[in-house]
């Protein structure tokens, strides 16, 4: 199983906010078992998802704040909410809000929709390396995460570096 499971970014404000889209196309056994006869898909997988899209806020927001990039790690699920079924094979929009950057950390609150319906909302929190990485794995970091930014079609796009 691809564990990137963005398929765009659609709106980037670094510090403020962020959007994109994902699909729930996983294999058919796991909505087999997860329920029999009603697929669901697991809320797990909705929180994975929106930590993808917070994460990419977050390194964008470490990039035009403090010139480093960052690896954001889910540290914490905060609070979860899954207020309506999201189904197999559907077309979802997710949207996030910085609510905190630190050094060492952030925290996000994200949402999953579907058209103009609210599926699930939480709040997320994030570690990283306040240093950033070694100057080595910081540049195979960089250029992976350039590539993936334009992959997402992101409206944000790194600046060059210096």
């Amino acid at each position: 199983m691809r564990w990137l499971l963005l398929q765009s970014i659609t709106e980037l404000s670094p510090g403020e906010c962020i959007a994109g889209t994902a699909r729930t196309d996983f294999p058919d056994t796991l909505f087999g078992d997860h329920f029999p006869g009603f697929p669901v898909t697991p809320g797990v997988l909705l929180i994975e998802m929106c930590a993808q899209l917070c994460g990419k806020l977050i390194e964008a927001s470490m990039v035009q704040g403090h010139g480093l990039w960052v690896y954001p790690i889910l540290s914490i699920v905060r609070e979860s909410k899954f207020r309506a079924f999201v189904p197999p094979h559907a077309d979802v929009e997710l949207r996030a809000s910085l609510t905190s950057l630190r050094p060492e950390s952030a925290e996000c609150r994200a949402s999953v929709h579907i058209g103009s319906k609210r599926h699930a909302t939480m709040s997320l929190i994030f570690v990283f390396d306040p240093d950033g990485k070694p100057p080595s794995i910081q540049e195979d970091l960089e250029a992976w995460e350039r590539a993936n930014f334009a992959a997402l079609a992101s409206p944000w796009q790194p600046p060059e570096p210096a």
